[in-house]
C-alpha cells in the first residue's frame, strides 16, 4: 500500500509539472521532433553493449521562460534489449530480453549560455536536463520463434505481492549542445540517463526459483524461461537451485536516449550576434 501510495504521488507531481506552462505565452514556445537510439544498463548488461542500441524518437514541446531556462513536456519511444550472450562469463546463465519504452517525461533545462526567444549573445549553447517521467516497460524473451512476456511468468517465483508494476516512475538527467540554425529552427544533441525505481527493466533481479514448485505452480513455460541454462550446448539440464544467484540486485537498472532533437521556434529570435553570416537571417 506504501508503494502505491508513494507511486500516485509521483505521478501527481508529474502531472503538476506538465501543467505547469499551459497558460504561457505563443512567443515563447518551440514546437519539436527527437531521433535516434536507445539502451540499457543493468542485469543483462553490467557493460553497455552498443550492438544492443536500438532505435528511438519522439516529439516534444518547449517553453523557453527567460535566456536561461526552459520547460520541456516529452514524448519518448525506445526499445532496450540484453542477452547473456554478450559476455562469456555469463554464457551458461543464457537469459534474454528485449522491451519497448514509452515515456512521458517533464523536463527542465537550464542554458550555460543566454538562449532565450528574446535575445542571443552566441548561436550555441551547452545546456544541462533534468525532470520527472513515467513510463511504460514490458519485458519479453525469443523462445520456440515467439516472443513470450515474462512478467505474467512470475520468473522469479513472485507472488501477488512481490509482482513488479509495469508503469514506473523514473528520473531523466542529462546533457547536450542547442545550435541556432536559422532564426527559427534550432538543432541539438542530447544524452539522458534514467535512473529508475524498479530492478525489474530486464525481469532479473534476484535468485532462482525451485524449479520443481515454479513449474507446479505456474507452469512448465514459466519452469523452463527461470532458467534458461538446459538451452546452452552441451548442458541439457537446469543448473540452478532454489535460491541461486540469478541477478545482483546490487546492479541497479538504468535506461538511456541519445538523440538528434530538431525544433521549431514559433516566433523567431530578435537578437542575433553580430557575426552570424548573411544568409542565415534569410
Amino acid at each position: 500500500m506504501r508503494t502505491q501510495t508513494k507511486f500516485a504521488n509521483m505521478l501527481g507531481l508529474l502531472v503538476m509539472l506538465c501543467g505547469i506552462g499551459m497558460d504561457v505565452k505563443a512567443q515563447d514556445d518551440e514546437f519539436g521532433f527527437m531521433l535516434g537510439g536507445s539502451n540499457y544498463h543493468g542485469d543483462l548488461a553490467y557493460n553497455i553493449v552498443p550492438a544492443e542500441t536500438k532505435f528511438a524518437g519522439g516529439i516534444h514541446y518547449r517553453y523557453n521562460f527567460n535566456p536561461h531556462w526552459s520547460w520541456r513536456p516529452s514524448l519518448y519511444y525506445g526499445r532496450i534489449s540484453g542477452s547473456d550472450a554478450n559476455f562469456e562469463e555469463y554464457r551458461l546463465r543464457n537469459l534474454s530480453f528485449q522491451s519497448d519504452i514509452w515515456e512521458l517525461a517533464c523536463l527542465f533545462e537550464y542554458n550555460f549560455l543566454p538562449f532565450g526567444s528574446r535575445t542571443l549573445s552566441k548561436d550555441f549553447t551547452f545546456y544541462v536536463m533534468s525532470g520527472l517521467a513515467a513510463f511504460r516497460f514490458n519485458p519479453k524473451t525469443e523462445f520456440n520463434d515467439n516472443l513470450i512476456e515474462l512478467r505474467k511468468l512470475r520468473t522469479e517465483g513472485q507472488t501477488d505481492k512481490e509482482i513488479y508494476n509495469t508503469v514506473q516512475i523514473a528520473w531523466p538527467f542529462g546533457g547536450g549542445v542547442k545550435y541556432n540554425m536559422t532564426k527559427n529552427w534550432v538543432i541539438g544533441v542530447e544524452a539522458g540517463w534514467r535512473k529508475i525505481f524498479t530492478d525489474y527493466l530486464d525481469d532479473v533481479s534476484t535468485e532462482y526459483p525451485d524449479l520443481t514448485k515454479q513449474r507446479e505452480t505456474y507452469g512448465d513455460l514459466s519452469a523452463d524461461l527461470s532458467d534458461r541454462s538446459w538451452e546452452v550446448e552441451g548442458v541439457g539440464e537446469p543448473l540452478s537451485l532454489g535460491g541461486d544467484m540469478r541477478g545482483d540486485p546490487a546492479l541497479k537498472d538504468y535506461y538511456f536516449f541519445v538523440t538528434l532533437n530538431l525544433s521549431y521556434r514559433i516566433t523567431p529570435i530578435s537578437c542575433w550576434p553580430q557575426y552570424k553570416r548573411p544568409y542565415l537571417f534569410r
